[in-house]
């Protein structure tokens, strides 16, 4: 009996020790990023029917803060009116803008037609947290004459 009881408390330290370990391996993750995270109509709320796609890239580093991003569209349904980052928000639901990108036509800069963008947010603590950030709650998307609510979506998420 004092094997057994010998053997279950040394089986219970070393499970504890490993899980501790994972989360140390967690907190040393310093830098998330993802590429070709789909654009589409389907993500908008409420959903367009939007032919026009694109993808987002984006990188985000806990040492500086800073979210970089570059998105890239086409064969959207018109002239372009705005392109945001907006939360807090999951799939699914809408949510404020955080980011104005463009807020005004500038059809040399943003042509309906096709084109990418790169650019950065500053993860503040204050209007944009790391924490929601990690968890998904933001997202780009593109808003047209057509689709004045936004014709594309893509949530930002590092998974």
């Amino acid at each position: 009996m004092q094997l057994l009881k010998l053997s279950a408390f040394s089986l219970l330290i070393l499970i504890f020790a490993v899980s501790c370990e994972k989360e140390v391996e967690k907190e040393k993750v310093t830098d998330y990023a993802k590429s070709e995270i789909p654009m589409t109509g389907a993500q908008e709320t409420p959903a367009t029917p939007s032919t026009g796609q694109g993808s987002l890239d984006v990188f985000y580093s806990k040492s500086t803060k800073v979210l970089q991003y570059t998105f890239r569209w086409n064969g959207l349904a018109d002239t372009i009116t705005g392109i945001h980052i907006h939360g807090l928000a999951p799939t699914g639901y809408a949510a404020g803008i955080v980011q104005n990108i463009l807020t005004t036509k500038n059809e040399a800069v943003f042509p309906f037609r096709g084109g990418s963008y790169t650019g950065t947010l500053l993860v503040d603590g204050a209007k944009v947290k790391e924490e929601d950030l990690l968890n998904h709650l933001y997202y780009l998307n593109i808003h047209t004459k057509t689709y004045p609510a936004g014709e594309i979506r893509g949530q930002v998420r590092f998974q």
